[in-house]
């Protein structure tokens, strides 16, 4: 161990202590040294991000611990870039969108037309079968379909709850329903019952004869006291109880209202046993003749608070008489 002590001390002496003697020369080889490691550094930092790239990892910082586990780096690196956070940044701004400006109904002006709106069926989901009575001056009222030629060159383009949309000469104008206050009575629109049969638009109209004296037809009665009870029960919660029977739509021939055509209704055994069919007209109602429809979805709202009622049915051209007993069967 003294020899080999003394060997280095040798070595020291004779190699050593003439380069410190002389910086210029042991200067130049740690110059050399540091280049050599630097670019040993450099290789090997190189080398790994070549790796990154070409196998898709991420090398490891120098000094640091690696990652808990392959599957942290793996997930970080496979996240996509969140594109719509970007986008709502608003780079360069924000564009204010327009707000939608809600346009007012147009206003139509009133027709000067010499015609009055009488009353108006209209139909929710079937305005094609609407119907609208209009008179010209004081004249009777006749019903008129949407399309219909009017008096005074006008024509019905649509029928609402309370007005009529003409058209004149290119021009829209109204025809609204009388208000309370300028008739002295009320003018109300009624929704028309729906029919369960088209009505055939082609189908020939019997002409309506005369009516008959009671002596020459005696009328046909009927019992239907089961029936009424039946329907005052639920009249008080069901304001549509009577198309339980049947359904009722004006029947309008010529432009001119003839009665209530009656359909089905809900319960089709009822209108069987009073004695009615499928497409009869009723034109009178105790003794008085439908000149309107009004006057008649008036009567016949007040049916189930008689004891008896006397009708008179179109059927096959000819009207027959039927008498209803509401209160009990009739004793002769």
């Amino acid at each position: 161990m003294a020899n080999f002590v003394r060997h280095i001390a040798l070595a020291t002496e004779q190699r050593i202590w003439p380069l410190l003697s002389r910086p210029e020369t042991w200067l130049r080889s740690a110059a050399t040294t540091l280049n050599v490691i630097l670019v040993i550094a450099l290789a090997w930092v190189l080398a790994g991000l070549t790796a990154a790239v070409l196998w898709n990892r991420t090398p490891s910082p120098i000094g640091t611990a690696p990652p808990p586990g392959p599957a942290a780096g793996e997930s970080a690196m496979a996240q996509p870039a969140d594109y719509a956070a970007i986008v709502a940044w608003h780079l360069f701004g924000r564009v204010e969108t327009a707000q939608p400006v809600e346009t007012a109904p147009v206003a139509l002006p009133a027709t000067p037309l010499n015609l009055r709106l009488v009353g108006v069926f209209f139909i929710e989901r079937g305005a094609d079968r609407a119907l609208a009575l209009i008179a010209e001056g004081n004249g009777l009222e006749r019903g008129y379909r949407i399309g219909e030629s009017l008096p005074g060159g006008a024509q019905l383009e649509q029928i609402q709850r309370d007005r009529v949309v003409v058209s004149r000469d290119g021009r829209q104008e109204v025809l609204n329903l009388p208000k309370l206050d300028e008739v002295g009575k009320a003018s109300t629109s009624r929704e028309m019952p729906p029919a369960t049969e088209p009505e055939p638009a082609t189908e020939p109209e019997p002409a309506i004869p005369p009516v008959e004296p009671a002596s020459f037809r005696a009328p046909r009665e009927v019992d239907a006291s089961a029936v009424a009870a039946r329907l005052r029960d639920s009249a008080t919660t069901r304001p549509q109880a009577l198309e339980d029977i049947a359904f009722a739509s004006p029947y309008v021939r010529n432009g001119q209202f003839v009665g209530f055509r009656l359909r089905p209704g809900r319960d089709r055994q009822l209108m069987q046993q009073l004695g009615l069919s499928s497409g009869d007209v009723i034109t009178e109602v105790n003794g008085s003749r439908l000149n309107n429809p009004m006057q008649g979805l008036a009567m016949l709202q007040e049916l189930l608070n008689a004891d008896q009622i006397s009708v008179r049915v179109l059927r096959d051209g000819a009207e027959i008489p039927l008498t209803f007993s509401l209160g009990g069967p009739t004793i002769e």
